[in-house]
């Protein structure tokens, strides 16, 4: 009788985790390597994703992405899931979970979601979703989505860059221009490009800032971002294959470790219609 609980006791358990695996792996090992995720069939079906023209799809996306993170915060079942500690089971309990850890939040009590203004200029903020957890805590979100290594984040004047973070030198200011006026560092010497690096060198961390971020050192304008959540998307279905998240401050950290842009890690390249007046910077997704 001992032997046959015995027995039934293991069979059980081992029917338990192999359910966890099958759950596990149909989750993140989807056909194509996408996550497999209720919400976001849900949602790719509200915004009638696959019968949109490109343009229109890269747009819906954008709005998709920001409805899906507000939905998870809106979701008791997530929530409850949270405070008690339970290992996430769910894409959507994983964003709850990691987004948390980043802000040392333990225990969701209440949930708010604030409106962003435009910005000074009439544009959009860089923060897309504002989330204020038990009345104490702020999570200025930029959330995107992409397929590729990288995407442009950000295009400024080199009047504006200088005035923003306080460049001083003349040659490192002048390097800059002649960037922004050929669209290119083609005509750079190996001097030149060696000079603008260290020219750059203590205030690149700003520069990398106000482009991800919306201004050159934190600030508690609720328009300018201090989190950051991208998901990687399948280049042909356009479904989420993986997300990332980072604080400004870690994303910072870890773009200005690279050696390209002249110490910033962004790529320096233009926009058709700003060339010769703006340069455009591109940084990396999924660091």
């Amino acid at each position: 009788q001992l032997n046959m609980s015995l027995t039934n006791f293991i069979q059980e358990h081992i029917l338990i985790v192999t359910e966890a695996m099958v759950l596990w792996e149909a989750r993140i090992s989807n056909e194509g390597g996408q996550m497999d995720s209720v919400l976001e069939k849900r949602l790719y079906e509200k915004y009638d994703i696959d019968n949109l023209s490109r343009g229109a799809k890269t747009d819906a996306l954008g709005d998709l992405y920001e409805e899906y993170v507000k939905i998870i915060f809106q979701t008791n079942e997530y929530i409850d899931n949270f405070n008690r500690g339970c290992q996430p089971t769910t894409v959507e309990e994983e964003v709850m979970q990691a987004v948390c850890k980043n802000f040392n939040i333990t225990n969701i009590a209440s949930v708010e979601f604030l409106k962003v203004p435009k910005t000074d200029a009439g544009g959009e903020p860089k923060t897309d979703l504002c989330i204020l957890i038990n009345e104490n805590t702020y999570i200025k979100s930029t959330i995107k989505h992409s397929h590729c290594s990288s995407v442009s984040i950000a295009e400024f004047s080199v009047e504006a860059i200088v005035s923003a973070i306080g460049i001083e030198d003349q040659r490192t200011i002048s390097l800059m221009e002649k960037h922004q006026r050929e669209a290119s560092a083609k005509n750079f010497t190996p001097e030149d490009k060696s000079y603008l690096t260290e020219g750059l060198s203590g205030c690149k961390k700003s520069l990398v800032l106000w482009a991800l971020s919306g201004a050159p050192k934190p600030s508690e304008d609720l328009r300018v971002a201090d989190f950051s959540i991208n998901f990687a998307v399948d280049k042909n279905t356009k479904r989420m294959q993986h997300f990332v998240t980072h604080t400004m401050e870690s994303l910072v950290d870890k773009i200005t470790n690279r050696k390209s842009g002249f110490g910033t890690g962004l790529s320096w390249t233009y926009a058709t219609g700003t060339k010769g007046r703006k340069i455009q910077y591109k940084g990396p997704t999924f660091l």
